[in-house]
Formats: structure tokens, sequence, C-alpha cells
């Protein structure tokens, strides 16, 4: 008994370029949310809301830098199935060590209180070396997807 093979279309081009718009967007949301979630847990709605508006113009590049990257990732999934992309993690690790020193209430009991410390001293550091990797990881995947058309 012979399979028949399945028709699989290929998506038209506003297909793809609504998937990119989506999926860049809703990256863009889930950083900024992974951040509001972790703030408003650690140090309440304020808190947050200052830190994010204290470091801006880190935070907003930062966000932006990772929608562009999943947009870019939706269009190399398009092209060629299967390729990864790593930059995006350190944007999260970036975000989240924006907050982390707010954790400094639960960590001593975990015994972490230098590790929260460490965190809170090199916070902007942390966050400017982390947009560089952004900036870094969009240049690869860009270059990446110009090789595919």
């Amino acid at each position: 008994m012979r399979r028949q093979k399945k028709s699989v279309r290929s998506p038209t081009a506003q297909q793809v370029g609504e998937a990119v718009v989506r999926n860049g967007v809703i990256g863009a949301l889930a950083l900024l949310s992974l951040f509001a979630i972790t703030m408003t847990l650690l140090s309440g709605f304020d808190a947050a809301l200052g830190q994010f508006l204290a470091l801006w113009y880190l935070m907003i590049p930062l966000v932006l830098g990772f929608g562009i990257q999943v947009s870019l990732y939706t269009i190399l999934k398009q092209r060629a199935k299967g390729l990864m992309a790593t930059s995006g993690t350190s944007a999260s690790a970036g975000m989240l060590a924006c907050c982390a020193h707010h954790a400094a209430d639960v960590l001593p009991i975990l015994g972490l209180s230098a590790v929260a410390t460490l965190i809170a001293q090199y916070q902007v550091p942390i966050l400017s070396f982390t947009l560089l990797i952004n900036i870094l990881g969009i240049a690869v995947m860009w270059n990446h997807v110009r090789k595919m058309v």
C-alpha cells in the first residue's frame, strides 16, 4: 500500500510578512512582560515602573532589538527550517539582570545576597553589554537573511 504525500502549500509573501511582523511584536511584548512580571513580583508595580523609567534608554532598544531578532528568525525559519538564534537569550538575561537585585529580600534566605548586590552594582554595564550582544545578533541574523535571498 502506497502512502500518498500530502500537498504542502508554501505560504504567500503576504502571509510570511504578516507572520514576521506578528512574531516580532509578540516577542518584544513577551520580553517586556517578562521584565514587568518579574519586577512586579519581586518589588511591586511602582518599583517596576520606576525601574523601567530610570533605564528606558537601555530597555526600549533591548525590547525592540529582541522583536527584530524574532522577526528575522521568522524569516530564516520560513527559508531554512531549523536555524537557531541564541542572542535572544542574552536579551532576556539582560532584562532579568535589571530587576534581579530586587530579589535581595529573598536571596539572603537562600544565601545568595552577594549575587543580588553584584548584579545591582553592575546593572547598567550588564544591560549595555546585553544591548551590544543584541545588536551583534541582529547583524548576524541579517547577514544570514541576505545570503538566503
